[in-house]
């Protein structure tokens, strides 16, 4: 782990909210905590190491999380993070409401924010504090341009199709949709945040893949993904997306029935569907009629390039990993997990 003299900006950021919780959590408990500056030990490294001294004079020692908001979309995909972990593990934000801190009871997951709320069950300590309401502390930007909505598309093209990191600008427009100089500054913004090394005549290529991964997972769900739901549909056809030729649309399932496809465990009871951006034609070949409560949720497809695979019809299995998390059912993220491991891990590993 790097310490604060030589950190990047996001880290900095991400320092900056957990010192600031740190002082709020012992101001309303009492109880000292310290920064661990030493490198976890393990393959999934947390963003920081903290030291509690319990009340019966032991210290007890925990990995952080940090993020910079919790929200209904990230909560299982934190949960899911830290469970990763090799020690107990406290998540740290900027503020947690009463609503969110009973979740988070209700899960067992231990955190701490910047107005002193926090949940600690592991004895002999036991802390749950809630209700203070969110101070105004003024924290540096922790996820940086390349995780706004439009960086989020050229990121994720990058992470389906890795060697684009080495192709033209213009390759990149082709694949995501978006401005050549969008293009230019996510690529200096991921050079930033130490997750691009440009390697001269070699060519750019992605590092610190899993912690990419995880960074766009959380702001997808936070960030693009609300921006694209083009609503709730119904149609009394059943099952009529498991007869579509989808070699003949460029429409692609997501989410739970895409899983359904790809684990064989799930049974979908939303069907999640990227949709052309000429939907007209679509909703009336398969007779879909708007309705709130429908089964049937079309979003926007924001990515042009076919991904490598032989699932027809299917969305890249990182989009499909990212909506189930985005979802917080404990089925689907049961679902998510044999997705990463079957389709995510060691497409990593190779990077």
């Amino acid at each position: 782990m790097k310490t604060k003299k030589n950190i990047n900006h996001r880290v900095t950021g991400a320092m900056e909210m957990l010192d600031a919780a740190k002082q709020a959590f012992e101001e309303a408990t009492k109880c000292n905590m310290q920064i661990l500056e030493e490198t976890p030990v393990g393959e999934k490294q947390p963003d920081a190491v903290l030291q509690i001294n319990a009340p019966d004079g032991r210290t007890k020692k925990y990995y952080a999380l940090i993020k910079a908001t919790i929200t209904k979309a990230t909560i299982g995909y934190a949960a899911e993070q830290i469970r990763r972990f090799e020690n107990p593990a406290i998540l740290v934000t900027r503020h947690v409401a009463p609503q969110m801190a009973e979740r988070l009871r209700a899960l067992d997951l231990a955190f701490i924010d910047t107005a002193g709320n926090a949940y600690i069950n592991d004895p002999p300590i036991f802390i749950y504090i809630v209700g203070n309401k969110k101070k105004d502390v003024p924290l540096k930007n922790i996820t940086g341009r390349a995780f706004r909505p439009t960086g989020l598309k050229v990121v994720f093209a990058l992470l389906c199709q890795p060697e684009l990191v080495k192709a033209p600008y213009r390759d990149i427009v082709t694949a995501t949709r978006v401005a050549q100089g969008t293009v230019g500054w996510v690529i200096y913004d991921l050079k930033q945040q130490n997750f691009l090394v440009d390697r001269g005549k070699h060519g750019r290529k992605l590092i610190n893949v899993a912690k990419l991964l995880d960074t766009w997972v959380e702001m997808y769900a936070r960030e693009l993904r609300p921006r694209l739901v083009i609503g709730r549909y119904e149609t009394k056809k059943t099952d009529w997306w498991k007869n579509i030729d989808w070699r003949q649309t460029p429409a692609r399932l997501g989410a739970e029935p895409a899983a359904a496809v790809l684990t064989n465990y799930l049974k979908p009871g939303t069907i999640t569907i990227y949709a052309p951006a000429e939907i007209n034609q679509f909703l009336i070949m398969h007779h879909l009629k708007k309705d709130p409560d429908g089964d049937v949720e079309l979003i926007k497809k924001f990515w042009n390039f076919d991904y490598p695979w032989d699932y027809d019809g299917i969305a890249p299995p990182l989009l499909v990993y990212a909506d189930l998390m985005a979802t917080g059912n404990d089925r689907n993220i049961e679902t998510a997990r044999m997705i990463y491991d079957k389709f995510i891990h060691r497409f990593i590993e190779k990077l």
